[in-house]
């Protein structure tokens, strides 16, 4: 004897509270980064056990990640680190300003420290391995200090919300952040349909779409004025 199938009933607004759930999560979870991969290349002088290393990404909105590189033990001189890290939150790249090597040695007195060549390696969900700001660094640091990518300028940066594309003007359309569309330009911003007004009407950005009986005459410039 077959037994009976128990079916589970949930609510209709139950339904759709799970549903919002899921897409938020599948959208948060492709939205950022959950692991990063950091190479360094050392120099002539070892790292000593006991020094201090981290990596610093400094996103949009002043927020700061430190994460150690180091956990007390030694790396030989000349010597190549691979690094892979696990990130308690998703990282978002488009919202990344800098990055940066902290460095604080064991001791006072302790070697300068060079830093041949690192970088920090991302791999976006799709796509293939590339580099975080698509840039490395490299330097010497003396006792306590950072090397650090230069700071991106605002209009530097991929798009991440629609109001990062906005030009404030209502009659060239509503501008969208989309980075992966055909259209997008270098920030990932794709250009709003212009407003289509009624015939014998103009778009103007105060009044929107206006006739000709509501539009102010322009003034004639002298210029204008001794052409004829």
């Amino acid at each position: 004897m077959i037994g009976a199938v128990k079916t589970l009933f949930i609510p209709r607004a139950a339904q759709s509270i799970l549903l919002m759930l899921a897409l938020f999560t599948v959208n948060a979870s492709a939205a950022g980064l959950s692991h990063l991969t950091v190479r360094i290349l050392t120099g002539a002088e070892p790292l000593l056990a006991g020094s201090d290393v981290e990596l610093r990404i400094y996103e949009v909105g002043g927020k700061v990640r430190r994460l150690p590189l180091v956990h007390g033990e030694s790396w030989l001189h000349d010597s190549t680190r691979v690094i892979p890290l696990s990130l308690s939150e998703p990282l978002d790249p488009r919202a990344v300003s800098r990055f940066g090597i902290y460095y604080r040695a064991a001791q006072p007195g302790s070697p300068a420290w060079e830093i041949v060549d690192a970088d920090v390696e991302i791999t976006p969900s799709g796509e293939a391995p590339q580099r975080l700001l698509d840039t490395s660094l490299s330097g010497v640091i003396a006792g306590q200090g950072e090397l650090s990518t230069p700071e991106r300028s605002a209009s530097s940066m991929v798009c991440v919300t629609d109001a990062d594309c906005d030009d404030h003007r209502s009659c060239n359309g509503g501008e969208r952040c989309s980075p992966r569309s055909a259209g997008a330009d270098a920030r990932g911003c794709v250009r709003g349909t212009p407003v289509v007004c009624p015939v014998n009407q103009v778009c103007t950005e105060s009044r929107g779409c206006v006739g000709p009986a509501s539009m102010s005459k322009a003034p004639i410039t002298p210029a204008a004025a001794t052409a004829h």
